[in-house]
């Protein structure tokens, strides 16, 4: 039996290249999904027949005072201590930082320090200190917590430090 299809009922031809359009484009789309390259395979890894011991880590010493060494000997002792010091205490005071530097073996007579509060009475950002070792300053810096540490050259004035520094005497 044939039926006439009402004017309710007729698609434009429009609709319909559409509708086979968006059927096509889903077709592809399932047909390449399988074609997705998936986790490879694991490759299997050979096995020695004996069993090797594996090394246990040498732990290293803390480093010391090298008495007589250089600056860059130092360093790393200075760095050691310091950084005990502000893990205690993230913001030390200035002389705090002297008096650990001197318990450490260092002489007072060759550090500056700069000071732990400003002009304004607020608490500084950081703190500068500076030993003067065979010729060689270790220069220091304390702030947010942590220390840095760098070598430079003596100033025409023989000292490390250049500005406002804390009386030591």
């Amino acid at each position: 039996m044939v039926t006439a299809i009402g004017a309710s009922e007729r698609r434009h031809p429009k609709a319909l290249i559409g509708t086979a359009l968006v059927g096509t484009v889903i077709a592809v789309a399932i047909a390449l999904s399988g074609c997705v390259a998936g986790p490879a395979a694991p490759v299997p890894t050979p096995t020695a027949s004996r069993s090797t011991p594996t090394p246990t880590p040498t732990p290293t010493a803390d480093p010391e005072l090298v008495p007589g060494g250089t600056a860059g000997q130092n360093r790393p002792f200075v760095e050691l201590i310091i950084g005990r010091l502000v893990a205690s205490n993230p913001q030390p005071a200035s002389l705090e930082i002297v008096d650990t530097l001197v318990a450490g073996g260092f002489d007072r007579a060759t550090m500056q320090v700069s000071e732990d509060t400003t002009r304004v009475g607020s608490r500084a950002d950081s703190i500068l200190f500076s030993i003067l070792i065979e010729g060689q300053c270790l220069l220091g810096q304390v702030a947010d917590g942590a220390v840095a540490t760098s070598l430079g050259d003596v100033l025409g004035t023989g000292r490390c430090l250049v500005g406002r520094t804390v009386s030591l005497d």
